[in-house]
């Protein structure tokens, strides 16, 4: 069944309009959407220290993860929204109200934290309204600069977690160096 599923977002992902992307230009304000897998408590310590990071460097943040379970207990929030099992319908696409609400924003830069092939975020960073789009090589072809991860074993804790902070380390250190030639 999983395979339909990634059947019908490859078919979706050919049908998306063309995009130009625009490399972002680290020393302006930007508008920021941070992609990521919530832990199953919600809490997301280190997504939150990546938010107050980007917050130090003058840029709009906004983030939206994604956990597997039914009831979400967080609060929607415009900075701010996790979305789980009831977000999705039953081919694995988001909801009209999730697409609506993620459309209505333009961002200036996409940062996908995701560090497996999770459907509901590869729909996410697919269908975001950014600039440019940055993240994991997961082989799907839906972000404009695209990271590949070494054998990377995180000593304890929140495997997902600690990942996606080495993965955001990775991105900006990318960014900060590539200058744009817009």
């Amino acid at each position: 069944m999983k395979k339909l599923y990634w059947f019908i977002f490859d078919y979706l992902r050919q049908r998306m309009p063309e995009r130009e992307p625009r490399f972002p230009h680290l020393d302006q304000p930007l508008k920021v959407m941070i992609i990521y897998e919530s832990d199953v408590l919600e809490r997301n310590d280190s997504i939150k220290s990546i938010r107050q990071d980007l917050l130090l460097r003058q840029m709009d943040v906004t983030m939206w993860g994604y956990v597997e379970k039914k009831e979400i207990v967080s609060l929607v929030l415009p900075q701010s929204r996790i979305l789980g099992l009831a977000d999705y319908n039953l081919l694995g696409k988001p909801r009209d109200y999730v697409l609506r609400d993620l459309t209505a924003e333009h961002y200036d830069l996409l940062i996908d934290l995701t560090t497996r092939p999770l459907l509901p975020l590869r729909y996410l960073t697919m269908f975001a309204d950014a600039d440019f789009k940055v993240g994991l090589n997961l082989g799907e072809g839906i972000h404009d600069m695209l990271l590949s991860l070494p054998d990377f074993t995180p000593e304890q804790g929140n495997e997902a977690q600690l990942e996606a902070s080495w993965l955001y380390n990775q991105i900006m250190s990318y960014l900060t160096t590539i200058k744009s030639n817009d």
